[in-house]
C-alpha cells in the first residue's frame, strides 16, 4: 500500500511540475496538446495504482480537468484573431556630413581635370614611342634624327655606328584645297570639347575655349549671375527676362552653352566668388550694403572677377524712351554706384580711376564688329556716349553704362534688339577670355 501511495502522490507531483512548465514555456496550442498528452498518462498511472472504490479519486480528477479545460478554451478564444506585433529594433545611423571646403580664393584659379585634359591637347604632341625605320637612333645622327623629328632636342652622345638601311614605303602626294578639313584645329576643336556639359563641374561656373586664330571659334559654357540687394525693385531697376532673352541668343547664335535662367545672388553669398560674371542694374533703388556685402565685393573683383554694373530705363507702352532720361550721367545709380566702388572696404582709391571705353578697345571686337561703339539706341537724348570701366593691374574689372543696353535684352519691342543681344555677347566673352580673368583657362596654356 505505502508503494502506490509513492507512485499516486508522485504521479500527480510530476504532473504538477511538467504542467507548470509547459504552461510557463510553450505556446497556447502545444501547452493544450501537451496537457492532454499528459491527463491521459496521468490517468493510466493512477488506474494501475489504485483499486477498490476510484469513484471520488476520479470524479475530482474529472472536475479538475474540466474546470482546466474550460480555462484553456477561454484562452484560446481570447487569442483568436489577436496579432502579435513585432517589435523590431532599427538602428538609425545617420551618414556623414558633406563638409565644403574652406573658401580661399587664390590668385590663379584652380581648374578641374577635364580642363586639365583640355589643356594638354593644346601643348605640342608627345614624341613617337617607337619608330621602327630606325633601328640604333643613337647611329643615325642628329641630322637625319632632326630630319625626322624636326624642332626636337637630342641629349647625349651619338655612338657612331652606322645606321642601318632604311626602308620606306612609298605614299601618294595629294595637294590640299580650300576646302579640305585641317588636320587639327588650333584647340583640338575635333574633340569637340566632348560634352560642354561634362565640363560643368569645375570650381568656377564658366569656361570659354577660343581659337586666337578664329574669334568666332569659341566653344565652352557659361551661367550668368544677377547681383540682387535691398531696396531694389524688380520692375524698375531690373529687366526679368533679360539675362533669359540674351542667354538663348547665345546659345542659339554661339557654340556657347549658356544657361537660360541664370542665378540671382546676393552679395553676402560666398558663391560670388565662383562666379567670373555679376550683372548689375539699378534705377531709383537706394543702396545699403553691409560691410560683407562690400568686402566681398572688392575681393571678388581684385581676384579675377567681372561686374556689368548698369542705369537703366523701361519705354512706355507705346515703346518709346523719349522723356525717360536714359543716357544722363548723374542719375541716382550713377552717383550711388561710384560711391560704391570708391569705398575703402571695396576698391578704395582704384575705384575712382574710371576711363573711357575707347572704340579701339577689344571689347568691340571680342566676337562682334562694333567699329563705331556701343549701341546707343536705349538712351536717346542722352549725354553719354561711351562705355567707361575701372582696371585693376590690367585687367578689366568693372565695366559701368548708362547707355540703357540692357533694354534691348529684356524688352522685346526694342528698335534694332539683335544688335543690342550681339553686344551683350561681346561683353561675356571679353570678360571671359581676357588675361587674368576667373574663367581664362587659355592663360595657363602658354
Amino acid at each position: 500500500m505505502e508503494e502506490r501511495k509513492k507512485v499516486l502522490y508522485g504521479s500527480i507531483g510530476a504532473a504538477t511540475f511538467l504542467h507548470v512548465v509547459i504552461v510557463g514555456f510553450f505556446s497556447i496550442q502545444a501547452a493544450l496538446l501537451l496537457n492532454v498528452v499528459l491527463a491521459v498518462a496521468l490517468f493510466g498511472v493512477l488506474w494501475k495504482s489504485t483499486k477498490g472504490r476510484r469513484v471520488q479519486l476520479f470524479a475530482a480528477l474529472g472536475i479538475a480537468v474540466m474546470l482546466e479545460a474550460a480555462a484553456w478554451g477561454v484562452a484560446v478564444y481570447l487569442q483568436l484573431g489577436a496579432t502579435q506585433e513585432e517589435h523590431k529594433l532599427i538602428r538609425f545611423q545617420a551618414p556623414p556630413p558633406i563638409l565644403e571646403k574652406n573658401f580661399d580664393l587664390a590668385k590663379k584659379p584652380e581648374i578641374s581635370e577635364v580642363q586639365m585634359e583640355m589643356l594638354a591637347s593644346l601643348a605640342p604632341p608627345d614624341l613617337p614611342s617607337d619608330i621602327n625605320a630606325i633601328v640604333d637612333v643613337s647611329a643615325v645622327g642628329s641630322d637625319l634624327l632632326g630630319a625626322v623629328l624636326p624642332g626636337s632636342q637630342v641629349l647625349g652622345a651619338f655612338s657612331g655606328a652606322k645606321a642601318e638601311e632604311l626602308s620606306f614605303d612609298e605614299v601618294e602626294m595629294i595637294e590640299l584645297t580650300e576646302t579640305a578639313a585641317p588636320v587639327q584645329e588650333a584647340l583640338s576643336l575635333r574633340q569637340e570639347l566632348l560634352n560642354v556639359q561634362d565640363l560643368d563641374f569645375g570650381r568656377y561656373q564658366a569656361i570659354l575655349i577660343q581659337d586666337p586664330d578664329n574669334k568666332r571659334a569659341i566653344r565652352g559654357f557659361f551661367n550668368m549671375s544677377v547681383i540682387d540687394y535691398d531696396l531694389a525693385d524688380k520692375n524698375a531697376d531690373r529687366f526679368p527676362t533679360a539675362v533669359e532673352e540674351l542667354m538663348r541668343y547665345m546659345r542659339d547664335n554661339t557654340q556657347i552653352n549658356a544657361r537660360i535662367e541664370g542665378t540671382t545672388l546676393r552679395l553676402s553669398d560666398a558663391s560670388i566668388f565662383k562666379q567670373p560674371f555679376l550683372y548689375m542694374t539699378g534705377n531709383t533703388a537706394i543702396f545699403q550694403f553691409s560691410d560683407t556685402e562690400k568686402q566681398n565685393m572688392g575681393e571678388y573683383m581684385k581676384e579675377g572677377g567681372f561686374l556689368y554694373a548698369e542705369e537703366i530705363r523701361k519705354a512706355d507702352s507705346e515703346g518709346s524712351l523719349v522723356g525717360k532720361n536714359a543716357g544722363v550721367e548723374g542719375t541716382i545709380f550713377d552717383r550711388q554706384f561710384k560711391d560704391l566702388m570708391r569705398d575703402p572696404q571695396v576698391l578704395g582709391t582704384d575705384g575712382s580711376r574710371w576711363q573711357r571705353v575707347t572704340k579701339d578697345h577689344p571689347l568691340f571686337y571680342s566676337f562682334y564688329e562694333f567699329a563705331d561703339g556701343p549701341p546707343k539706341g536705349g538712351a536717346p537724348g542722352g549725354n553719354v556716349f561711351d562705355l567707361e570701366m575701372l582696371e585693376i593691374r590690367g585687367r578689366v574689372a568693372v565695366v559701368f553704362s548708362d547707355l540703357n543696353i540692357s533694354w534691348y535684352w529684356g524688352d522685346p519691342q526694342a528698335d534694332a534688339r539683335e544688335r543690342g543681344l550681339q553686344f551683350g555677347v561681346n561683353l561675356i566673352v571679353f570678360a571671359l577670355t581676357q588675361p587674368g580673368g576667373i574663367a581664362n583657362v587659355g592663360q595657363y596654356s602658354q
